[in-house]
C-alpha cells in the first residue's frame, strides 16, 4: 500500500465557507495555544501535551478530534522556528471528514457539513482507485479559494518479474533528465525562471525595507513560495513524461545522490543558490511513487566516476570527459553525448548489458513536456 495526497478544489454555498473560515480560524488559535504552553513548560511530546492543553482547546470550542489534531501539529514542530500559526488551514482525521460522493463531509463549528468538490478526470480517476481515505487537510488559498488535501491510500502493483527493460537516468542542472533510453529534457526554462524570481523577490525587498505601501505588500505576498509551486509543478510533470514512457516490468535507475550537497562547492552566489535549491530529493520522491503505481521498479545506484567512465569499454579516465557535453574515450574512441553515457552507465550497474553506440538523443524543453515522449531507443 502506498500514501499520497490528492489536492481537490471545494465548491461552498457562503454560509458554508463562513463556517469553514471560522474552523480555521479556531483552528489556529487551538494551536497558537498548544505552542505557547508547550514552551512555557518544555514540553512538545504528544501525548504529555495533550494532557497539559486538551481541555483547554475543548473548551475553546474545538471538537474531540480537532483538537487531538491542533495536538499533534504542534507536537510535529518539536520546539522549531514556528513563531504562530495562521488561520489558513486545518487537520482532519477519519472520524472528521469522509467522502459522500463527489463532495467530501467535514466536521466544523457549525456542525457537520457536506462540501461539493470540484473535480477533474484524473482526482476521479485516483479516487475511484483509492482503497481508503486517511483524513486530509483542509487550506485556504491567497485569493479565498478553499481546497481540501485528502490522504489517499493507494494498492500498488506487483512489478512483472522478467522480460522489463532497465532504464538510467542521469539528473543535472543543464539537462533536467538525461535516459539512457535516448532522451534529453533541458532544464534551460528552470534555471532562468528561478533566477528570475529570486532577483525579483531582491527587488521588492529592498522597497520594502525602505517604505511598505499597500502595492508593494500584495505583490510580496505573491511572489512568496512562487517558486517553490513552479518548480513543483515542472517535477510533477517531468516525473509523469519519464514514467509514463516506461512499462510495467521495467527498471528505472537513478544515481543515489545522498549527501550531493555536502560533497560538491559551487563558487558564486548565483551558482549556489541554484546548486543548493535544486530539489533532487523531491524529483527522487516522485519518481519513485508514481513509477510504484505504474508497476516500475526504481533502484538507486553508486554514481561515483559514471560521468568519466566509457560506456562501452569500461575504460575510467577523467581526459574522457572533453567538455561539459562531450565525452570521448581514450582508449577506445568512443564519442557521445557525456550525459548520455553516464546514464548509460548508470543503467549498466543496475543491471543493464546494453552497450554500443546510439542515436542522437532529443532535447526537450520544459515547454514542450505536455508532447508525448519521442520514441526511446532500445538499449
Amino acid at each position: 500500500m502506498q500514501t499520497l495526497t490528492l489536492r481537490c478544489t471545494l465548491k461552498p454555498a457562503p454560509e458554508q465557507a463562513a463556517a469553514l473560515e471560522a474552523t480555521v480560524r479556531l483552528f489556529a488559535e487551538g494551536c497558537n495555544h498548544a505552542l505557547r504552553v508547550a514552551r512555557e513548560k518544555g514540553e512538545f511530546r504528544r501525548f504529555s501535551l495533550h494532557r497539559l492543553v486538551y481541555n483547554d482547546l475543548r473548551s475553546m470550542g474545538l471538537s474531540a478530534n480537532l483538537a487531538i489534531q491542533a495536538i499533534a501539529r504542534v507536537g510535529r514542530k518539536k520546539g522549531s522556528r514556528a513563531r504562530f500559526y495562521q488561520p489558513t488551514s486545518a487537520a482532519f482525521d477519519v472520524r472528521t471528514l469522509s467522502l459522500r460522493g463527489e463532495s467530501v463531509s467535514l466536521t466544523t463549528t457549525a456542525g457537520r457539513l457536506i462540501v461539493p468538490m470540484k473535480l477533474g478526470n484524473y482526482q476521479r480517476g485516483m479516487l475511484a482507485r483509492a482503497k481508503s481515505v486517511q483524513g486530509g487537510v483542509l487550506t485556504k488559498g491567497p485569493k479565498g479559494k478553499w481546497y481540501i488535501n485528502l490522504i489517499l491510500r493507494l494498492e500498488v502493483p506487483t512489478p512483472p518479474t522478467g522480460g522489463g527493460k532497465v532504464v538510467g537516468l542521469d539528473m543535472g542542472q543543464r539537462y533536467m533528465a538525461t535516459l539512457s533510453s535516448g532522451i534529453q529534457v533541458s532544464g534551460g526554462g528552470v534555471k532562468s525562471r528561478r533566477i528570475h524570481l529570486r532577483n525579483k523577490r531582491a527587488e521588492v525587498r529592498s522597497k520594502l525595507d525602505t517604505g511598505r505601501t499597500k502595492g508593494l505588500s500584495a505583490l510580496w505576498e505573491r511572489l512568496s513560495g512562487k517558486e517553490r509551486r513552479f518548480v513543483d509543478h515542472t517535477l510533477h510533470t517531468l516525473a509523469k513524461r519519464i514514467v509514463d514512457s516506461l512499462e510495467p516490468g521495467d527498471t528505472l535507475a537513478i544515481e543515489d545522490l545522498t549527501g550531493l550537497r555536502s560533497r560538491t562547492v559551487k563558487r558564486g552566489k548565483e551558482a549556489r543558490h541554484l546548486h543548493n535549491l535544486w530539489p533532487y530529493a523531491r524529483f527522487r520522491s516522485l519518481l519513485g511513487y508514481k513509477a510504484a503505481l505504474k508497476g516500475v521498479r526504481v533502484v538507486a545506484v553508486d554514481p561515483r566516476d559514471t560521468s568519466k567512465t566509457c560506456s562501452r569499454c569500461g575504460h575510467c579516465d577523467g581526459a574522457n570527459r572533453k567538455s561539459q557535453a562531450l565525452f570521448r574515450c581514450q582508449r577506445c574512441g568512443y564519442q557521445q553525448n557525456a550525459d548520455l553515457n553516464a546514464s548509460a552507465n548508470i543503467a549498466q550497474r543496475a543491471g543493464s548489458t546494453g552497450a554500443g553506440r546510439r542515436n542522437t538523443a532529443p532535447i526537450l524543453g520544459i515547454s514542450t513536456l505536455h508532447r508525448p515522449f519521442p520514441k526511446a531507443h532500445a538499449l
